[in-house]
């Protein structure tokens, strides 16, 4: 039976015989440093990835080392070493590096030995001293010791800026259709090759597009291409620009990050600024497998200064005047069929149809009531209610709905101008500005302009003839005085006051009222 290595710690322990453990405020022992092994680099990049998905890569970075070693018992392996927090924070790397098919030890300098787990919750030791010779670095496991030499370093952010971009699908409906999940609702960037700069710049000037850019030399290009910057785009600017060639769009990973729409880079550069550093703007081009590094914080110009006018016409000076008399067009209003439905602002009752009226005028709420008006006609009873003009009309669209539409009888009437009511169902042609039209009905301020009927002509009515809806429908209360009678009781006799022995049983009363001088005489 092998002899196990490492002996489970013991609650409450404070030595060690390795170097450099010591207990934390739970009581698990966690070394100065963590290292973990990889099988392959790209388990190191999903366990990168996956890291940054959870936290903040900026807080590894600073204090983390990669080493490509080789195992003196055989074989290769990738080693991260990085500073080590807390339990928690150890267990959070433990969990993502058992995913990622790695596996995490913690110790300080040259030796580490394997991270808690369930056979032992407070950590490992050793169960008798070790030391590694030279630069190399000790493992040990509970079976096992495995000893590792560094073939080359590599920098981690060199390596997370060398990645290479994964493909991703894009979305079926098109990238108009789902903005928001490619990653550029209000912001995206276009890379467009020298020779397609001026019609691009057109294009999106046509569109009224807000965009902003400036030009970079890239390297190997011969000329200048052209770095947008668009807000807010629309489907029909995304969907152009995607399917034209030479035009590349980005959508922004970070404040200094792009990375080419159809990729995405293994790692989430918005928390991992630090492998991004200066103040230079990079640009992750899936296509040809570059990322580009622009030199300094990008300068946009507003798009109006990038576009030029090509027309050859210039403007004239407008002289005197021709003096002339215009003579006016004579035009006839018409009323003719029209299908746009109005909301009514009156109604033609018929006189039959009056006492049915007064039945519904209950239902009319109070405030349409009062700024509701009639006028007695010939052809019937018409209701204005909701007009343009004057305060009634006012309060009766402040109350939300009028009468004439609450009301199921006769023929309602749209206005089609202030004070200008016309059948339901038509309209007046040619169609002018409401004021002219009042203008060439000729109407005072007050008055209204009635079509009942397309083959009848128009009918004025004045301020003065209109009514009152409530006053003209419902008719006088009379009250009928009240009478008052003399009364026929007695007058009340002055009150008397007696105190009375209670007795044993005061709760059940006195028996009733007290007796008067009439009773007391019949008791006898």
């Amino acid at each position: 039976m092998a002899t196990s290595l490492l002996e489970p710690v013991s609650a409450g322990q404070t030595r060690f015989r390795m170097q450099g453990l010591a207990p934390d405020a739970r009581g698990i022992a966690v070394g100065r440093e963590v290292l973990v092994t990889f099988p392959t680099i790209d388990w190191l990049v999903a366990f990168l990835g996956a890291f940054s998905d959870e936290s903040n890569l900026d807080d590894l970075l600073p204090t983390m080392t990669l080493e490509h070693s080789r195992r003196q018992e055989g074989g290769h392996a990738i080693l991260l070493r990085a500073a080590a927090g807390d339990g928690y924070a150890v267990d959070r790397l433990a969990r993502i590096a058992g995913a990622t098919r790695g596996q995490l030890f913690t110790g300080s300098g040259s030796v580490f030995v394997r991270w808690r787990g369930r056979e032992a919750p407070f950590g490992y030791d050793l169960v008798s001293p070790m030391a590694a010779s030279g630069e190399e670095v000790l493992v040990v496991d509970i079976d096992y010791v495995a000893t590792y030499a560094a073939v080359d370093r590599m920098d981690p952010v060199e390596l997370i800026q060398r990645l290479q971009l994964r493909r991703v699908p894009l979305p079926l409906s098109g990238i108009s259709g789902e903005a928001e999940r490619c990653g550029i609702k209000d912001l995206a960037l276009a890379l467009v090759a020298p020779g397609l700069a001026s019609r691009v710049l057109r294009h999106l000037w046509r569109l009224e597009a807000n965009f902003a850019g400036y030009y970079v030399t890239l390297e190997g290009d011969a000329g200048a291409s052209l770095l947008l910057r668009i807000r807010h785009p629309r489907g029909r600017v995304l969907d152009v620009l995607h399917g034209t060639p030479g035009v590349e769009l980005l959508a922004p990973a970070s404040s200094r990050a792009a990375v080419q729409l159809g990729y995405r880079h293994p790692i989430q550069l918005a928390s991992a600024s630090a492998c991004l550093p200066g103040e230079e703007m990079f640009l992750f081009r899936g296509d040809v497998g570059r990322v580009e590094r622009l030199p300094g914080p990008p300068r946009f110009v507003d798009g109006r200064h990038l576009v030029e006018a090509t027309g050859t016409a210039h403007l004239r000076e407008l002289g005197q005047l021709r003096e002339a008399e215009l003579e006016p067009l004579q035009v006839e209003l018409q009323v003719r069929p029209a299908s746009n439905p109005r909301e009514p602002r009156g109604a033609l009752i018929a006189w039959e149809q009056v006492a049915l009226l007064r039945h519904l005028v209950y239902l009319i709420p109070p405030s349409a009531l009062a700024a509701s008006r009639v006028v007695p006609l010939d052809e019937g009873l018409v209701v204005i209610t909701g007009s343009s003009i004057g305060n009634r009309g006012r309060a009766a669209a402040v109350a939300g709905m009028g009468a004439g539409a609450i009301v199921p009888l006769g023929r309602r009437l749209g206005e089609v101008a202030p004070g200008v009511l016309v059948a339901d169902g038509y309209e007046l042609w040619p169609r002018v500005r409401p004021a002219l039209t009042r203008q060439l009905l000729g109407l005072g301020p007050d008055d209204h302009a009635l079509f009942l009927r397309p083959d009848t002509d128009p009918i004025r009515v004045t301020e003065a003839q209109l009514l009152p809806l409530d006053a003209a429908l419902i008719g006088r209360l009379r009250l009928s005085d009240a009478t008052t009678v003399a009364p026929e009781l007695p007058a009340l006799t002055p009150g008397q006051v007696e105190n009375r022995k209670l007795g044993r049983f005061a709760l059940w009363g006195f028996g009733g009222p007290p007796k008067g001088p009439e009773d007391e005489g019949r008791g006898q």
